[in-house]
């Protein structure tokens, strides 16, 4: 598990702007908090998780 201060991909970033559901952002928020991870950690990791889901429906 990454945890603050740790840069678990080591590959280059992208600043990427997008609008949330305020009570979402919210709750990513305090989950990031509980695990002691950055938000974008967190978010990240879901878009991951989207993708695997959409990629092994398609197979």
């Amino acid at each position: 598990m990454a945890t603050k201060g740790s840069n678990s991909t080591g590959k280059r970033r992208k600043v990427f702007g997008l609008s949330l559901d305020r009570q979402l952002m919210l709750d990513v928020q305090h989950l990031a908090l509980d695990q002691d991870r950055y938000v974008n950690e967190v978010i990240e990791e879901a878009a991951r998780d989207l993708l695997k889901k959409y990629r092994d429906k398609r197979t």
